[in-house]
């Protein structure tokens, strides 16, 4: 199981820094990396407080699989899961998606900029 990458692949699409998440958690950056990147183990209770941060529950962080995608409902504080393929006739989805979010991200940087 690798509740670090869980954590970033989570973090990502819920489109947050590091940086934010190590705020929450009164630490450094570089701290939080090493969760992230596995090079520091993680009690519970810290990975019970990432959940909380990211919005989302324990079960999730611990089960994530980059198959499923999902919507954080803050209505009813209920999480909505989905099941897709992997595959499409243009390929890999998961692919696509992830481009997707790094033309987001690199738009919302110009748009920091420019303010």
């Amino acid at each position: 199981m690798e509740v670090g990458k869980n954590i970033k692949q989570i973090r990502e699409l819920k489109n947050l820094t590091q940086g934010y998440i190590a705020e929450r958690l009164n630490m450094s950056i570089g701290g939080y990396s090493k969760i992230e990147s596995g090079q520091t183990d993680v009690t519970l209770s810290k990975i019970q407080q990432i959940a909380e941060i990211l919005e989302t529950d324990l079960s999730t962080i611990l089960s994530f699989d980059p198959k499923n995608i999902f919507n954080q409902c803050n209505n009813n504080n209920s999480i909505i899961t989905g099941s897709i393929g992997t595959q499409n006739n243009n390929g890999n989805i998961i692919d696509i998606l992830s481009h997707i979010q790094e033309e987001i991200i690199s738009v919302k940087r110009k748009i920091e900029k420019e303010k």
